[in-house]
Parts: C-alpha cells; sequence; structure tokens
C-alpha cells in the first residue's frame, strides 16, 4: 500500500506542475494600424504570431469616435474600423478566455486636410497638400494678397504629387493660400520673402576705366573688386567699391584684355572686356587740335577774348562727346565721323559763336581767317591809318 500512494502523489506532481509550463508559453498580442491613403483602421489580434479568432475587442477614443463599441475577431483575427473625424487617441482592448492585450495609438481624423507653404533660396514657391501624410491631388488652391501686388494671385489644382508652384514675388508681402478638397478646407497665412536683385556689374572706358557694382538699382558699396589682365595692366589688383559702388582704373598703356570679378554678400559677378590705347591717343589728337585753332585765331591777328570760340570748337570736336565711348562703337576714335580737326573745316573754318550772330570765315582764296568782326576791326584801323597818312600829305 505504501508504494500505491507513492505513485499516485508522484503524478498529482507531475500533472500540477505541467500546467503552469503550458500557460506561460502563451501570449496575446493585438495592433492597431491605420491606411494612409483611405484613412482606415485594422485591429489585428495574434497568439505567438497566430490570428485569433472570435477574441473580443473594445474600442474606446478620447475624442468621440463613432465606431467605440465591442467587436468578435474574424477568421484572420482582424476587426476593421472606420476613419474618425477627428484626430485622437484610441485605446484597444483585445481578449480572449483569461488573456488580455491592450494599446493605444493616435488616429488621424479624416477631416484633417493640411497645407504646407516652402520658399526656395530663388524666391519660387511650392504648396503641398495632403491628407493623413499623403499627397492630394486635384485638390483646389487660391492664393490671394491683400493689394494684389503678387503676380501669382489666382486659383490653381493641385498636381498628382499634391503640389503647386507659384512664382517668386518682386517684393515681400503676406498672402493667404485657402486649400479645399471635397467638403473640407483648410486656409494658411505666410509671409513671401522677395528675393534679392542679382549683383550687377559694369566695365566701361572713358579717359580711364571705371567699375561699377548694383543689385537692381542700388549701388553697392565696399563690394569686393577683383581685376586681372592677360597683359601688362597698371589696374591689375583687388580694390573695394566707394559709396557710388564704382573704382576707377587707369587707362591702359597698350591693348589688353581685363577680367573684372565683383564679389558682396556673397554673390560674384565677373566680366571680362578688352581695353584700348585708341581714346588716349585721341585725347592727345585733339589737344594738338586745339592748339592749332589757338595758333590761328592768333595767325589771322584776332585780338578779342577767345575764349567762347574756343570753348564752342571743344565742345564741337571734342572725342569723348561722341555718341559712343572709345571701345564700345564701331569705329575707333578718330574713325568715327572726322577726326578732331577734320570734322567739317579746319580749325579756324569751322563755324564759331562769339556772339549769337558771329561766325568765323574764310578768306576768299579758301585760306584760314579770324571770325568777320574781327576782319572789319581790322579795316577800320587799316582806313584810319590811310587817313591819317593822307591829313599829313
Amino acid at each position: 500500500m505504501r508504494i500505491k500512494s507513492l505513485t499516485v502523489f508522484v503524478a498529482v506532481l507531475l500533472v500540477a506542475a505541467a500546467v503552469p509550463a503550458a500557460s506561460a508559453a502563451t501570449t496575446l498580442d493585438v495592433t492597431v494600424e491605420q491606411d494612409g491613403a483611405t484613412g482606415d483602421v485594422l485591429v489585428a489580434v495574434t497568439e505567438n504570431g497566430t490570428a485569433v479568432e472570435n477574441a473580443t475587442v473594445t474600442v474606446d477614443g478620447d475624442a468621440g469616435y463613432a465606431d467605440e463599441r465591442t467587436y468578435r475577431t474574424d477568421a484572420n483575427g482582424t476587426v476593421s474600423l472606420a476613419q474618425p473625424e477627428d484626430t485622437q487617441n484610441v485605446t484597444v482592448v483585445a481578449t480572449d478566455g483569461n488573456r488580455t492585450a491592450e494599446t493605444t495609438v493616435l488616429i488621424e481624423g479624416d477631416e484633417d486636410l493640411s497645407v504646407d507653404v516652402t520658399q526656395a533660396s530663388d524666391g519660387s514657391v511650392a504648396v503641398g497638400v495632403e491628407r493623413n501624410g499623403s499627397a492630394v491631388p486635384n485638390a483646389t488652391v487660391e492664393v490671394s494678397v491683400a493689394n494684389d501686388s503678387y503676380a501669382a494671385v489666382g486659383n490653381y489644382t493641385t498636381d498628382e504629387n499634391g503640389t503647386v508652384g507659384l512664382a517668386a514675388p518682386d517684393e515681400n508681402v503676406t498672402a493667404t493660400v485657402t486649400v479645399a478638397e471635397g467638403d473640407d478646407e483648410t486656409t494658411r497665412t505666410v509671409t513671401l520673402v522677395a528675393p534679392e536683385a542679382d549683383l550687377g556689374l559694369d566695365v566701361e572706358q572713358t579717359t580711364g576705366v571705371e567699375v561699377s557694382v548694383e543689385r537692381g538699382d542700388e549701388a553697392v558699396e565696399n563690394a569686393t573688386v577683383n581685376v586681372t589682365s592677360d597683359g601688362d595692366y597698371d589696374g591689375t589688383g583687388t580694390y573695394e567699391t566707394d559709396a557710388d559702388g564704382t573704382v576707377s582704373l587707369p587707362a591702359p598703356t597698350e591693348n589688353v584684355s581685363v577680367t573684372v570679378t565683383a564679389t558682396a554678400d556673397g554673390d560674384t559677378v565677373s566680366e571680362t572686356v578688352g581695353l584700348t590705347t585708341e581714346f588716349v591717343e585721341a585725347e592727345k589728337n585733339f589737344g594738338s587740335a586745339v592748339k592749332r585753332f589757338v595758333d590761328a585765331l592768333r595767325a589771322a591777328g584776332f585780338n578779342g577774348p577767345p575764349g567762347r570760340i574756343i570753348s564752342d570748337f571743344v565742345t564741337e570736336n571734342n572725342p569723348g562727346n561722341a555718341d559712343d565711348a572709345p571701345g564700345r562703337s564701331g569705329d575707333a576714335p578718330g574713325q568715327s565721323g572726322d577726326a578732331p580737326g577734320q570734322s567739317g573745316d579746319a580749325p579756324g573754318q569751322a563755324k564759331q559763336n562769339a556772339d549769337a550772330d558771329d561766325e568765323a570765315a574764310q578768306s576768299e582764296d579758301g585760306e584760314q581767317g579770324p571770325p568777320e568782326h574781327a576782319k572789319e576791326k581790322k579795316n577800320e584801323k587799316r582806313a584810319q591809318k590811310d587817313a591819317d597818312d593822307d591829313g599829313r600829305d
């Protein structure tokens, strides 16, 4: 009898030890996923990775979820829920027998139509429309500003990527972007910033060379200007623009090609131009022409004040008054029209205005001569001298 009792006791112990071992190997899990395109919610209940049919699922939202109730899982261990109207935290509890699993997740509401407005470095604007993180094509986008100062004001439709591209504004502006899709509408107000105008550079040769740096219509002070040359040019080096946005460089002593690079506020612009000595030679020739003109006046016996006559000659014949600066027109200095002293008449032969009616004239044989009133005075003196000689005789 002792042996029999011992056998029964051992068997009971083995059965009791087997029950906890089986229970510890069982795990119930519940997961909740939302479809980004449709917004629908899927609850799945599994046991050690296997779907659990007929498990009880209880849904509880914290913002009035219409699908708050108790469900039973299908053969796939799932329960399908509709998308809530409002974004909210939803708690799902799954029960199968004496096993329970619980999870809380954030579910996006179906009225969450969102609009995002971004501006690139070049000032262009992109409007993006999404619902639950997915692009919304064919949504209506209306862009408006208070004073219609933005060229992109108007109505648009999003493309397949849910976007609309807008032009950069010409000035800073506050824009209202209203997006509508189906029965949903959302509005966003943003400040759009006009991009800075491009850095501009101009190199002009007159007597010397002048470099101008501008941004839009504004002179750029303290811009860095670097000058390099393919020849011997005294103006090579690095400079800073003055308050007028300019740098003055010397005239070349030989024909050279120079590259001028301006840098300001991280922007750079460069220009390569040819500099010529022709203007310098024209200036020298013009100075000689002026001297010949003055000598002609003196040789003709003109005794009156020559200032205005010389001034008129300089104004009419100065190569610097040509329509195009040397090196920029089709004709080189001294070749566009006539060279100084060769335009029309030679010095003393061109028309000059001493007074409103005074003109320079030629003598009958074509020789150079002084202005007509100067001749008259000389003739008067000669007649008076002849009269005095006759009286003495």
